[in-house]
């Protein structure tokens, strides 16, 4: 029987009791491929054909929408079929939520593929927990989430104890780094277990890489030798090689006892050359916050940061300001190529603290120097010195 707009009307009149079946009625015309075609309503998707030969040429699309991050209109891939009846099919069954007419059709239903929660995500879901820590804390969490860009678009679900082990091994971060790293890591996957995210934390037992004979741990926290601090002075404005333009800077560090995280906090507001010191405001400790002399050997090199037209004190090539991983790896990098010793960047406080106990007999004037609340061979009560006196210390290093 030929379908007409007519017949259609007084079908629809006389028994369709809803749009909804109004609109199945017109999805079924169509799949019948009846002579009548009649256009479906809006926001149900859009089927067409494919070009080329392909074992499923009918696309079905879904309804138009606004997307706010695009900033345009889109519609979502939803599925390919052989036929066009089958397409029209599976776009009424879809957009009319009843799915049961393709029980017996052949029609298989597409499982939309949801992607799971990357490392990213579950860190800002993670770091809104911790809102209650101190900002020194929670500086080092964003410290170690900048050292994991590796897994920052991996999904968590995905993430396996092989994989992960491989991107911890690829990472050019010393081993001290490496442990702050996997702890800060495993919070990330406890807290991802707690919430359903994952099932087991595989970074509990991620392995540190094998360090080669002499650079262990116990070994390489040694001071550099006065014959490497003078190799130091000698390439000090050997600017032809842009990794010695950090050497003012390793200087300062060995002749001030700084942490390098101190360092580079340090701000032009901070430096009082006419003073000869320097203030410390932000450190790990209350007895870091400290004023710092600057001796006669590095003040010029104070000098030379303080009045240069870069927009950072302590400027990389590049423009940006250094953090601690960036330095760090210049650092190393620095006395790999130059043929000194394997040195970490805490032996630049051995060194300082060394120098001082060779000339300076009060041990305490040391440990105001440093930052450190005590010191092993003597008292944890600090007696007072005054800057004058602490530079003279240092100048006769």
């Amino acid at each position: 029987m030929l379908v007409t707009p007519s017949r259609v009307l007084r079908v629809w009149c006389s028994s369709v009791k809803s749009y909804l079946d109004y609109i199945t009625l017109i999805f079924i015309m169509q799949i019948k491929e009846c002579d009548f075609f009649m256009r479906a309503a809006n926001g149900m998707g859009t089927v067409f054909k494919l070009s080329g030969n392909r074992r499923k040429p009918w696309a079905l699309l879904g309804p138009k929408y606004y997307s706010i991050e695009e900033k345009r209109y889109k519609r979502d891939f939803i599925a390919c079929f052989k036929t066009q009846k089958e397409a029209e099919t599976y776009k009424l069954a879809m957009f009319t939520n009843n799915l049961e007419m393709l029980e017996n059709t052949g029609v298989k239903i597409a499982k939309k593929k949801e992607k799971g929660i990357t490392f990213e995500e579950l860190y800002r879901l993670w770091i809104k927990s911790k809102e209650d820590v101190k900002a020194g804390t929670k500086s080092n969490y964003e410290t170690n989430f900048k050292r994991s860009k590796k897994l920052y678009g991996l999904e968590i679900a995905k993430i396996n104890g092989i994989m992960l082990q491989n991107i911890f091994y690829s990472l050019d971060l010393t081993n001290s780094t490496l442990r702050l790293l996997r702890s800060f890591w495993s919070n990330i996957w406890d807290f991802a277990i707690l919430n359903d995210m994952a099932t087991k934390n595989y970074a509990k037992f991620l392995k540190l890489p094998v360090q080669e004979k002499g650079n262990k741990t116990g070994d390489r926290e040694r001071p550099i030798s006065k014959e490497e601090l003078q190799a130091l002075w000698n390439n000090l404005y050997n600017y032809d090689v842009d990794k010695y333009r950090i050497i003012d800077m390793v200087l300062i560090l060995c002749y001030t006892g700084l942490r390098i995280s101190e360092l580079l906090k340090v701000t032009r507001k901070n430096i009082y050359l006419k003073d000869y010191y320097f203030e410390i405001e932000a450190s790990k400790s209350k007895a870091g916050i400290r004023k710092v002399p600057i001796a006669d050997k590095i003040l010029e090199l104070f000098k030379n940061r303080y009045f240069s037209k870069d927009k950072h004190l302590w400027q990389r090539l590049d423009g940006l300001e250094y953090d601690y991983d960036s330095f760090d790896n210049h650092f190393r990098i620095l006395f790999r190529d130059m043929g000194l010793s394997y040195h970490s960047l805490h032996d630049t406080r051995h060194t300082f603290a060394s120098l001082l106990s060779d000339t300076v007999a009060d041990k305490d004037a040391i440990i105001k120097m440093i930052g450190h609340s005590s010191y092993k061979t003597t008292s944890e009560v600090y007696v007072h010195k005054n800057l004058k006196k602490l530079k003279e210390a240092v100048d006769e290093i």
